[in-house]
């Protein structure tokens, strides 16, 4: 009897260790042939709306004014973070390309993510020639994760320097300082 439970259980191990290396085989072959979106880095960051016959995406939408000087400049810091939330609730399997800073965000905004969603296409005008998304003034935006799933924002102000009084920081929750 006992003999038996052990062969059985055996049989079972080696048919569980099979169908793993199976699993992983085909894990690997999906990233292996997973083609790269490519990045646009065209020195003109400023990109004309979509044609007629384009569709925009719905970050593109949320995006809608960004940089408009009839606004409050944390405003624009607000819509990034409604993008994010967007980008954190369609992509469930971040943690594969986890963020941590502007270049990994905007990487991902542009496809460079585990559902190879593109929020936004490599031209847009967010993005700097690098790649980087920019605040209004034309500095990258600093993109500090502070927990999972969750970015604090933070623009360096009409000044261009970060880290000073006029920087304009929103925080994952909503909570905004600098000059609205």
């Amino acid at each position: 009897m006992n003999r038996r439970l052990f062969t059985i259980l055996g049989l079972l191990l080696v048919f569980a260790m099979l169908g793993m290396l199976v699993w992983v085989s085909n894990q690997l072959d999906t990233i292996k042939h997973t083609p790269k979106v490519p990045v646009d880095t065209h020195s003109e960051s400023q990109v004309a709306p979509p044609e007629s016959g384009e569709t925009r995406t719905a970050s593109e939408a949320l995006l809608e004014g960004y940089g408009d000087p009839g606004t409050p400049p944390i405003e624009d810091l607000r819509k990034i973070q409604r993008v994010a939330v967007g980008y954190f609730t369609v992509i469930k399997d971040a943690q594969r390309f986890p963020i941590g800073g502007n270049a990994d965000f905007a990487a991902a905004l542009r496809g460079e993510n585990p559902n190879r969603e593109v929020f936004l296409p490599a031209g847009h005008r967010l993005f700097s020639a690098d790649g980087l998304l920019l605040d209004r003034w034309g500095s990258p935006l600093i993109v500090h994760p502070q927990a999972w799933r969750q970015l604090e924002l933070r623009s360096a102000g009409p000044d261009r320097i970060p880290h000073n009084e006029d920087d304009l920081v929103l925080s994952s929750t909503g909570n905004s300082s600098g000059a609205e």
